[in-house]
């Protein structure tokens, strides 16, 4: 097990050492901290010591510059060698050991990849989702969840952070609808975080984590082909950051899709959260639809989500034919055109 993990190490430094470039300065010193406090063992909300994390930062861009231009490395495991990306084959060990690999490709294309302890391990729709808790090995990426072939992995530690980070915004900002929900699991509380708080967001984690499960599984229900050659084409950040939010919104507004989900199980609560955390892009694809689930209008929640749906796969298809017809400058242009019309 431990030539497994500094391997894994390994190809999460090198993947990292490539990078790290690709995301803005923030972006960068926001997802260092994240991994920062992975590495070290330490909660949410668990303060960091400046110097502690200034030298750990200052190890990390000298390694960096070492593995710039290394490979990554097969995965070895009872003397066979693994595809870094063999997640199937890799997991049919671990699991039995109570742990779960994850790997595939994130945000601008960058490998990713992560080792934590296994929590649950399901089937649903044909999928096998697998439920990652404590983390011992992952990169700067750290998705929330993630598709790779027929496996969804739902991470519960970087989805506890985000959670916290929602939490600590309340103090700021005033949000009723959002505050109910953390109202209703007991986590509006005086004084600092203990045990049964973490507890009570651990149930929240898991319940939130449903809809991320069915984000994933309409990803991959609304996947067609060519996309991936599309998004590896485009040269301009901005534009793939368009592109992956157009299909987030795909997956968001199908009738496989968590809003669908949450409409049929009557759980406006979860939905609430859900079009909470979306930012960027996907609040321009679809702006009236996150209006009206803070409304909370089931019928008209229902309509909005089939207009959405209906425009973002008119889009999406009109950019696959004029990427097939190696016609991309046009994508381009249809793009920021239905931006400006929002």
């Amino acid at each position: 097990m431990d030539e497994l993990l500094r391997t894994v190490k390994f190809n999460c430094d090198v993947s990292d050492a490539r990078y790290w470039g690709y995301f803005s300065v923030c972006g960068l010193l926001m997802r260092m901290r994240e991994l920062y406090r992975s590495e070290m063992g330490l909660k949410p909300w668990q303060p960091i010591a400046q110097e502690k994390i200034m030298k750990w930062i200052s190890e990390k861009e000298s390694l960096w510059k070492t593995l710039e231009s290394r490979d990554l490395r097969s995965v070895k495991l009872n003397d066979n060698l693994y595809s870094p990306f063999d997640v199937t084959a890799l997991n049919e060990l671990l699991n039995k050991e109570g742990y779960i690999y994850g790997a595939g490709y994130g945000l601008y294309m960058k490998p990713t990849f992560f080792i934590s302890r296994l929590q649950d391990k399901k089937e649903v729709n044909d999928y096998t989702v697998y439920v990652a808790r404590e983390e011992l090995i992952r990169d700067l990426f750290s998705s929330v969840a993630m598709l790779q072939g027929r496996c969804i992995f739902i991470r519960i530690e970087p989805l506890k952070s985000l959670l916290w980070e929602k939490f600590i915004n309340l103090r700021t900002k005033e949000d009723p609808y959002i505050r109910g929900v953390f109202q209703r699991y007991g986590l509006i509380q005086e004084g600092p975080p203990d045990e049964d708080f973490e507890k009570r967001l651990d149930g929240l984690a898991l319940r939130y984590s449903e809809m991320l499960l069915y984000h994933e599984i309409a990803e991959a229900v609304e996947d067609i082909h060519d996309w991936n050659d599309l998004i590896s084409n485009i040269k301009e950040r901005r534009i793939e950051l368009i592109l992956r939010a157009l299909k987030d919104t795909l997956a968001d507004t199908s009738d496989y899709g968590p809003i669908k989900s949450a409409l049929e199980k009557g759980d406006i609560e979860m939905l609430r959260l859900y079009v909470d955390f979306m930012e960027g892009y996907r609040l321009i694809i679809y702006p009236s639809l996150i209006d009206v689930v803070r409304e909370g209008d089931m019928s008209l929640i229902e309509i909005t989500r089939k207009e959405a749906y209906k425009k973002a796969l008119y889009l999406r298809d009109n950019i696959v034919e004029l990427f097939r017809a190696s016609r991309l400058d046009e994508v381009k242009d249809l793009l920021k055109r239905e931006l400006r019309a929002q």
